[in-house]
């Protein structure tokens, strides 16, 4: 470690703590001192180079520092960077509320690519509220529900469900209807009760004959609902792909079933979009991936802006936008509101990003691609007892640590930890999740580069598992 990265290195341990880790880890294993990033690369200080194979927390959708992104962030600082969006518009955020609802709806690029027409087209989604993040999406969702719920004649309706093993964010009502003990445990006092819905059809991907099939779990899961049907507001979900809960794949079907169950008993739907969504599955909603089942409320936010700026996007249906729309005197204005809804700044880029997804051929990029890199862990999984499970959808794959009989590691060991220091030394960014590594590239990553994160997971694990 030269000099310069290490003075700033002691500068940061004194002051900078840093998320979701614990900070006597840095002692020995210091934070990387980022001086650029391009594409899926990382430039460290001492001129090493760093592949990011985890999107940088899944949200460098188009890589770092696209050109059409920093162009846009550019052009509208020299306009206005935020104006309040109570009371006021712009052309930008227009724009981007037209093209997100066209997206979501499931039309075709001209719909929403940079040449698509003005105005809103009919269809599933109407309506576009904004946050600053994930998170406060959900917040904002779960706001939406309980309130549209009352609103509608169903004041009952109070109580939401999700599906276990979930993760929608860190705010307060986000870990209520998250899953994951290790983010929320400590701070239960907090929380308020939600129903956590279990024995979900967890597949291995598209490849698995069954990935369209829930004939078996189905029952279970209609079970499980029916006791709540009549005190339901609203029933949250990633779609499809469970992220900090491992990186599990459902199969896609499971969405189906949920939408008619929740239209035959007036319970909404929401589907937290932040991770799976944005083309990352491979569809530009992961809801997508179903016949008829978008949600009634969906949240969008990480690869919105390709990761350039904090932005949310919660869509919403006519129907439930109906049930807020009154003379103020009756009471039923929804009065969320965040600082820096609407930001001018992140709008641009968020236009500009859609721009890309057209112009660049995204999913084309993810449906060439993604079954590469599935292929690639299968056949690290093949020579190696200790990984097991490999799962993967659109331009994301995961595999667990195992003993090599099969059984789980000591979770005291930090095997996946180790994994990753290793990883870090060899030249890619691999945080894993737990005992769990995966691959959560931006989509634009070549074939070259994944095969390099490929190879440099496959040492890493040779060189901790033996």
């Amino acid at each position: 470690m030269n000099a310069r990265r290490s003075e700033l290195v002691e500068r940061d341990l004194a002051v900078l703590w840093h998320p979701c880790g614990q900070q006597r880890d840095y002692q020995d294993f210091p934070p990387l001192e980022v001086v650029a990033a391009k594409g899926c690369r990382l430039t460290l200080a001492d001129g090493r180079q760093v592949l990011d194979a985890i999107a940088s927390w899944w949200c460098k959708s188009l890589g770092h520092g696209h050109p059409r992104l920093r162009a846009a962030l550019i052009a509208q600082a020299e306009t206005f960077e935020h104006v309040i969006l109570a009371n006021t518009t712009n052309e930008p955020v227009v724009r981007l509320c037209e093209r997100l609802l066209a997206l979501a709806n499931g039309f075709g690029e001209d719909a929403w690519g940079p040449g698509a027409p003005a105005g809103r087209r009919d269809g599933h989604f109407a309506r576009v509220f904004f946050a600053d993040n994930g998170s406060t999406g959900v917040e904002v969702a779960l706001k939406l529900a309980l309130q549209a719920q009352a609103q509608s004649g169903r004041p009952r309706r109070t109580r939401f469900a999700a599906l276990a093993n979930g993760y929608h964010g860190e705010t307060v009502g986000a870990l209520s209807v998250g899953d994951c003990g290790l983010y929320k445990d400590t701070f239960a006092p907090l929380l308020f009760p939600c129903a956590m819905i279990g024995g979900l059809p967890y597949r291995s991907g598209p490849e698995d004959p069954r990935w369209q099939d829930v004939a078996e779990e189905w029952p279970a899961i209609e079970r499980a609902l029916a006791p709540l049907a009549d005190e339901l507001a609203a029933i949250v979900y990633e779609p499809v792909l469970q992220g900090a809960g491992g990186m599990r794949l459902y199969a896609p079907a499971l969405l189906s079933r949920l939408r008619a169950w929740a239209d035959a008993h007036d319970v909404l739907l929401i589907a937290d979009e932040i991770a799976a969504g944005m083309g990352r599955c491979g569809a530009m909603l992961a809801s997508h991936l179903a016949d008829d089942a978008l949600a009634d409320i969906a949240v969008l936010s990480k690869g919105l802006t390709g990761g350039f700026l904090p932005l949310a996007a919660v869509l919403t249906t006519q129907r439930l936008h109906d049930a807020f729309d009154a003379e103020w005197s009756a009471g039923k204005a929804f009065l969320h509101s965040n600082t820096y809804a609407g930001n001018a700044l992140a709008v641009a880029v968020a236009n500009a990003a859609l721009d890309a997804y057209a112009e660049e051929a995204v999913l084309a990029q993810v449906a060439a691609n993604g079954p590469a890199l599935r292929r690639g862990l299968r056949a690290l999984a093949e020579t190696r007892p200790f990984l097991r499970d490999v799962r993967g959808v659109g331009m994301m794959a995961a595999v667990d640590l195992r003993q090599r009989d099969g059984s789980p590691l000591d979770r005291s060991q930090r095997t996946g930890w180790r994994v990753y220091r290793e990883a870090v030394a060899r030249g890619a960014l691999l945080r894993p999740l737990g005992d769990t590594m995966y691959l959560f590239p931006p989509l634009n990553t070549g074939p070259g580069d994944l095969r390099a994160m490929i190879g440099i997971l496959a040492d890493s694990v040779d060189a901790v598992l033996g």
